[in-house]
């Protein structure tokens, strides 16, 4: 892997750039960004460009020249008499002479990296070899506020041009990842591999290579994975980060090194043991970071330099920190993140941990998704198997992490020891609390099986009891983990899947609603997460245009430094995933990523169901080609780990793709392979699952088959009044020519809103009225959708009617909808049909015959005879069904009559 070629990154700063800057700034170029940047490389791509016409000469500075005078200039100065070194100006002149004999006549550039170690001495000469023309200045640097005051004021005074490299952005690290691994890769490990090196292109790289090394990143099925999250990183990033934290400071290494172990902490808590200055320096150098919430929060710049530290600091040091640390912090600024972590640092170091405070810990930890570290607190206590507020931690933790058959066999085992906090008897606030934690826990024990979903809804009937009364001594405010109002919360959320589980979303939905209603109780992230759950209810009851508008609210007020991201990202993938079945398919498309800046816990894939919701709508609009593009790093990553159960609904979706594209082979694989990975109970991903593989045969002769299989999905979601599934499944059966079905159609569209609801309502009702102008109205409002599929079948129903339409125009609008749909969806043209299809040479020439070229211009700008150009169009007016070229605007839509 050390020995790939990485390719230039794209969108970044070019050699080209660098020259046009240098050739129009009055000095010079100063180049800025963190260590690993790509300053360096940036730098040699600059020179490449310039050496052949150029003198150049590459000054070195460093930190252990700067205490020495002129120390950055000792290449140019060795060959000088020592005398000369007593006045700068001695020294001046005596480089500008030397310079001028060497250069031959040719520009003179002074190359220094690290400009920021330049001494004053030396920055007093070349600021003036720049100022007079002497010699240009090609400077990098990591922190520009370091820079000597000679050389800072040549920016401040215009003479250098700054250019800064940033992190790469996720797109552009992945656009390079993927080109310099040769391969597509996993969203997850993308994910993973960005957030780790915070976008910076060395650490990138550097990752990449060591984990291929490891086999940590493998290639299945054509794409690169993640096979190991463990694993985030090796022995020559160890190396790079050590010996880049061997040159701090003492103070400035303190600072970083609390800051690493608490992983954000309080600033006013840091400047108690830092002192400000150190604090300072590193916020400026990029390496720490300072955000805006109150109270201010710390913390290190990516997440890979964090790690590194953290790995590497001996236990002693680790636990004399962690005391200092502790002892500074003021109990108020004790925020839940931060209890996690200090107890994370407690158990790195051997420090002793109170139970209590390990099982408060691993509550938030539990809420927070770090599942793994909830275990590693849990059974850190002593007796945890007969402790009930344990039990229900370390259960809660087995059951998310997909191992209902161990979290059932420490239920057992707890039940065993007959403790009395597990029935609920005890009368004191404290057991009172544990009793309803543990049997939420149950609860999501019992939820994880199918054939366990009504014991888990009598499991939420007896907790709903215990939490309906509250004891005397508690306060039924605390939304801290374990707090009686949190529980509530807990139940809630455990409520909605429960009736999302069996199908009863308007049950669901009205019990969210009801929770929502308490603005003064609940905080912003069991907003966050109660609002998805309940815009993913209505999206499935047919109240899809208030779902629609609530995840755009939600979305917008969504930034907040309370909501872990964790929480965040659940709650993206949920409304992604309720816009795809509310038919909003043009805001699930845009909808962009969170930007939250903590990463999901260490170990802890990046939810794939956001990344799943945009793969499927391609699939749904039958763009198939850009669904399988999605599809297939997504699957490859699945296969590795799958903790919230797609891999199904993936691997069906895939199948449809891959109908779609000819490839009924391939999609007999995917079919086997949905049909055998192990899912999750869950009405919107079973139901996809089902509804995908059932149109994986619905583009082959199988179509009745495949629209009976839609029909049986409607009747049961009819029934259980998921009415936003019915018409999903209705239109599609109505559009595999199952015209019978119109009417129920219309019926379930009907009962929803919203505009994919009003666009089956106008399909079903131009169905029953047998009218080509209807159907070709509905197409249209199909393809304003980008509903893509839909709009291709209603506008093909009409160009293949046994009896066309009469009206002409209404022919040639259905066949432009449809050759627009065909486009997008680069669908292959039947074989029977393509004589009737225009080539792209013959669109070509209709188009600039439709905008009044004459034969012989076209023939001169095509470079061909007017002849051929003559026959084009003979072909072109006998496909597209008109008799002269005065009709080719509208035939084309190039007027107001239609569209392109």
């Amino acid at each position: 892997m050390s020995a790939r070629t990485w390719p230039q990154i794209s969108g970044r700063t070019t050699a080209e750039d660098l020259v046009r800057a240098l050739e129009t700034s009055r000095a010079g170029v100063l180049i800025t960004g963190a260590s690993g940047s790509g300053k360096s490389y940036l730098t040699g791509l600059l020179l490449k460009e310039i050496r052949d016409s150029s003198f150049i000469v590459v000054l070195r500075a460093s930190a252990g020249l700067a205490g020495s005078r002129y120390g950055a200039l000792n290449v140019l100065l060795r060959d000088l008499d020592s005398r000369l070194l007593a006045h700068p100006a001695l020294v001046l002149s005596a480089v500008t002479d030397l310079l001028a004999t060497r250069a031959e006549g040719k520009p003179v550039y002074l190359v220094i990296e690290n400009a920021a170690d330049v001494d004053d001495f030396a920055g007093v000469v070349i600021s003036q070899l720049a100022r007079n023309g002497t010699a240009g200045l090609i400077l990098t640097c990591t922190d520009p506020q370091r820079l000597c005051s000679e050389i800072s004021r040549l920016f401040t005074d215009g003479y250098l041009a700054r250019i800064d490299l940033e992190p790469l952005q996720l797109a552009d690290a992945v656009s390079w990842l993927e080109a310099g691994l040769g391969g597509r890769i996993s969203a997850s490990a993308a994910h993973e591999f960005w957030t780790a090196s915070g976008g910076n292109p060395h650490y990138l790289k550097m990752l990449a290579g060591e984990l291929v090394d490891s086999g940590a990143l493998t290639v299945r099925d054509g794409v690169w994975v993640l096979t190991d999250t463990g694993k985030p990183h090796g022995p020559a990033i160890t190396d790079l980060i050590v010996t880049r934290l061997g040159k701090m400071g003492r103070g400035e290494r303190t600072a970083l090194e609390i800051t690493a172990l608490a992983r954000a902490v309080p600033l006013e808590a840091l400047l108690a043991i830092a002192a400000p200055d150190d604090v300072d320096a590193l916020e400026k150098r990029g390496i720490l970071v300072v955000d805006d919430s109150l109270p201010r929060m710390v913390g290190v710049q990516n997440q890979l330099l964090c790690d590194v530290i953290r790995a590497n600091i001996p236990t002693g040091r680790s636990s004399d920190l962690r005391r200092q640390f502790r002892d500074a912090v003021d109990p108020a600024l004790m925020h839940p993140a931060l209890t996690v972590a200090l107890a994370a640092w407690a158990l790195d170091c051997g420090s002793p941990l109170d139970p209590d405070e390990a099982l408060r810990a691993a509550a938030i930890a539990n809420a927070r998704a770090d599942h793994s570290l909830a275990l590693r607190l849990v059974r850190s206590v002593p007796g945890h198997q007969y402790n009930a507020a344990a039990v229900a931690e370390e259960t809660t933790a087995l059951a998310a992490l997909g191992a209902p058959a161990e979290a059932r066999a420490v239920l057992e085992q707890f039940h065993a020891g007959g403790d009395d906090a597990a029935t609920g008897k005890a009368e004191d606030h404290a057991s009172h609390l544990q009793a309803a934690r543990l049997a939420l826990a149950e609860v999501a024990v019992l939820q994880a099986g199918r054939d366990t979903l009504d014991q888990a809804a009598e499991g939420l009937r007896h907790a709903r009891k215990m939490l309906d009364r509250d004891p005397p001594g508690g306060n039924a405010a605390d939304r801290d983990p374990g707090g009686l109002a949190w529980l509530r919360e807990q139940l809630v959320f455990a409520e909605a899947r429960s009736a999302g589980y069996l199908g009863r979303y308007a049950e669901a939905a009205s019990q969210l609603e009801e929770a929502l209603q308490d603005f003064e109780t609940h905080g912003p992230e069991f907003r966050l997460l109660a609002g998805s759950w309940l815009c993913e209810a209505w999206a499935l009851t047919g109240r899809q245009a208030e779902a629609a508008d609530m995840a755009g609210q939600l979305l917008a007020d969504s930034r907040n430094p309370r909501i872990s991201a964790a929480a965040a990202w659940t709650a993206a993938g949920r409304l992604r995933m309720s816009l795809l079945l509310a038919g909003c398919w043009d805001e699930a498309a845009s909808m962009e990523q969170p930007h939250w800046d903590s990463p999901p816990p260490a170990g802890q894939p990046f939810p794939a169901s956001f990344d799943l919701a945009l793969a499927l709508v391609r699939c749904l609009q039958g763009r198939a080609h850009e669904g399988m593009e999605s599809l297939v790093p997504l699957i490859g990553q699945l296969r590795v780990r799958d903790d919230e159960g797609l891999l199904p609904a993936a691997c069906a979706a895939a199948a449809y793709a891959s109908a779609q594209l000819g490839e009924p082979w391939q999609a007999e694989k995917f079919l086997a392979d949905a049909r055998s990975a192990p899912a999750r109970p869950g009405r919107p991903v079973e139901w996809l699952t089902d509804c995908f593989a059932v149109l994986a045969g619905g583009r082959t002769p199988g179509h009745e088959a495949a629209a009976d299989g839609l029909l049986r999905l409607a009747d049961a979601d009819h029934d259980a009044g998921n009415h936003g599934l019915e018409i999903l499944a209705l239109a599609a059966a109505v559009r595999l020519g199952r015209s019978e079905a119109a009417p129920r159609l219309r019926e379930a569209a009907l009962k929803c809103d919203g505009r994919f609801a009003a666009l089956c309502t106008a399909y079903a009702e131009a169905v029953l009225a047998d009218d080509p102008a209807r159907l070709v109205a509905a197409a249209q409002l199909a393809q304003d959708l980008n509903h893509d599929r839909f709009a291709f079948d209603a506008a093909e129903a009409v160009v293949h009617r046994a009896q066309p339409p009469e009206d002409r125009a209404l022919l040639l609008q259905a066949r432009r909808i449809s050759e627009t749909c065909r486009h997008r969806m680069r669908a292959p043209q039947e074989s029977a049909q393509q004589e009737d299809r225009i080539t792209a040479r013959e669109l070509e020439i209709a188009s600039l015959a439709a905008k009044g070229h004459t034969n012989k211009a076209i023939a001169a700008k095509l470079h061909i005879s007017v002849r051929t150009v003559e026959g084009h169009l003979y072909q072109i007016y006998g496909k597209l069904q008109i008799m002269e070229r005065s009709e080719l605007p509208f035939a084309l839509g190039l007027v107001e009559g239609g569209r392109p």
